[in-house]
């Protein structure tokens, strides 16, 4: 369970009921410029600027058109994937699919917590998930019917499953221990000609 601001705490207390919104922050490679941009929603009305970690930022306001099912967590170095609809026909996504490069763009999902009565937020968005985008396949559905867009998000410990590279190399292999000569050939072996039967 995340850290609760004392405001936040408070409400929960008193068992009135609670209000949130969900914030998706993607950050992706532009494709003309190659520079890291992000692009923020969250499922309120109007676009909104929040503040996260001391940084500024804007989220646009995408309502019914961002569905975010429950986050379940937990402890441990499990991958988890979570997945989130967007709308595909909206200019946001547009600009994501098509403008960045979403293939592993970094993403975070926070909770906004607002106040019931005033809607006025109470303290600051709680980080609920950081990983990286896995998928974002687009539906185009038939004429009167509906599209969307799925973007699975995959956790950070998914990272932990990578292979180490320095082990891939005979002069790596060999820096550790100069009699390993297990990839001595690893670079050439795929040009050799044998004949068959040899």
């Amino acid at each position: 369970m995340p850290d609760l601001h004392p405001i936040q705490s408070a409400q929960l207390q008193e068992r009135q009921g609670s209000n949130a919104h969900a914030m998706l922050w993607i950050t992706a490679k532009n494709r003309t410029t190659g520079a890291d941009e992000s692009l923020g929603f969250w499922t309120g009305d109007d676009h909104q600027e929040f503040i996260i970690n001391g940084e500024t930022r804007l989220y646009y306001g995408a309502g019914e058109v961002i569905e975010v099912p429950p986050i379940k967590t937990g402890v441990g170095l499990a991958v988890r994937q979570h997945r989130i609809t967007l709308a595909a026909l909206t200019d946001e996504a547009r600009q994501l699919l098509r403008g960045y490069e979403p293939r592993q763009a970094r993403v975070e999902l926070h909770s906004a917590p607002l106040n019931v009565d005033t809607g006025a937020p109470l303290g600051p968005p709680i980080r609920m998930i950081k990983g990286t985008l896995n998928k974002a396949p687009e539906t185009i559905g038939p004429k009167g019917g509906e599209s969307g867009l799925v973007l699975t998000i995959v956790t950070t410990a998914r990272r932990l499953t990578f292979g180490v590279p320095l082990l891939r190399s005979d002069k790596e292999l060999r820096r550790r221990n100069p009699n390993d000569r297990a990839r001595e050939y690893a670079d050439v072996a795929g040009d050799w000609v044998i004949p068959w039967g040899e």
